[in-house]
């Protein structure tokens, strides 16, 4: 891939959106502005590995519209197998760059996830940059109270952090909501609240994120490195046939 074009890849069932950072968000705000309903979900190891062992969750991915290359693993397959070169295209990036959007465009914002105690401050944090939050709730709940104050508040861009694979069913389940775009961020809640650090520049470089926030979690995160090495073995082992091609 060169010279600013984007590339459609179709990784395994998936979707794939390629190309530079900036360039594949700026198509983000293109189709928004289009009207266009986007279900995006930022695509890495962990949440591909969940889908193979979750048919309703795999089924909930093969539905969205597609998917960016947030995990280094996924950028490395698709260069390996189909000769693209990628950007990482991290989802905390990529929900930064449309709330600045946002604000620009006076696009409205509805935040879902994290804990009752942190939600508030991230609304808080996203408010002081000039974001129009007009909703929020914790992702702590049973029932749909969620889906209906969405339902009356209409939010142009609707930001759900609750953990894969909960944050992407949740999110497929309910498309009929009103919303421009839908997209699950993790812990990116966490992080603009200020309750959890990123990881460091010298690890995003060397897009090893992933074994920073093992390093801080290392009972809670035990499974990552298993998946990041099962993740490698299935891509080669499969091969480029299995693996993906381009669409356009």
């Amino acid at each position: 891939m060169a010279g600013g074009i984007l590339t459609n890849v179709r990784f395994y069932d998936y979707n794939v959106l390629c190309g530079k950072a900036g360039e594949v968000r700026g198509h983000l705000v293109e189709l928004i502005e289009r009207g266009e309903k986007l279900f995006v979900v930022t695509l890495n190891s962990q949440i591909f590995l969940k889908a193979e062992q979750i048919p309703d969750y795999r089924e909930a991915l093969e539905h969205a519209s597609f998917h960016l290359p947030d995990g280094a693993g996924v950028v490395w397959a698709i260069k390996r197998h189909c000769g693209v070169d990628t950007d990482r295209i991290p989802g905390i990036d990529t929900m930064v760059y449309l709330c600045k959007e946002a604000v620009a465009r006076k696009w409205t914002v509805y935040l879902l996830g994290a804990r009752p105690d942190v939600i508030p401050k991230t609304a808080e944090n996203l408010k002081k940059q000039g974001v129009n939050v007009v909703g929020y709730h914790h992702g702590y709940f049973e029932d749909q109270t969620p889906a209906e104050e969405i339902e009356r508040l209409r939010p142009d861009l609707l930001f759900v952090g609750m953990g894969t694979p909960r944050q992407e069913l949740w999110i497929h389940q309910h498309k009929h909501l009103p919303f421009k775009l839908a997209m699950g961020v993790g812990g990116s809640f966490d992080v603009i609240a200020g309750v959890k650090k990123r990881a460091p520049q010298l690890f995003q470089k060397l897009r090893l994120e992933w074994f920073y926030r093992w390093l801080n979690e290392p009972i809670a995160r035990a499974r990552v490195p298993v998946d990041v090495a099962k993740f490698f073995f299935k891509v080669v082992l499969d091969g480029k046939n299995g693996t993906c091609k381009k669409v356009r």
